[in-house]
């Protein structure tokens, strides 16, 4: 785990099949501005593109980077959590209890 990542966990789910190639997701479990800019850091250290970020206006809130399965790879090597379905929910759902805690 990368010392310098003390509010939240990092994670990536398990690869999937859209649009004729394989992806997963590169994630975080705090949704407040300081735990989104750790996802952005983490990305960047891995060489992802920011055009990869979504975080869909509509809906509830679910920040993350598609990643393909090499950059999945990296990702697992320096410290991401390999998620399960489950954890991806459990993820969800702290990332947005702590988006609403979290101070202005």
């Amino acid at each position: 785990m990368n010392p310098e990542r003390t509010r939240c966990a990092i994670g990536v789910d398990e690869l999937f099949q859209a649009k004729g190639r394989w992806w997963s997701h590169l994630m975080c479990d705090d949704f407040s501005p300081q735990g989104v800019q750790e996802l952005h850091d983490f990305a960047r250290s891995i060489g992802v593109s920011e055009r990869a970020f979504h975080d869909p206006p509509r809906g509830q809130p679910r920040p993350h980077y598609d990643l393909t399965p090499e950059l999945r790879e990296k990702a697992l090597a320096i410290g991401a959590e390999r998620l399960t379905q489950a954890d991806l929910i459990a993820y969800l759902r702290r990332g947005r209890e702590r988006r609403s805690i979290s101070p202005p």
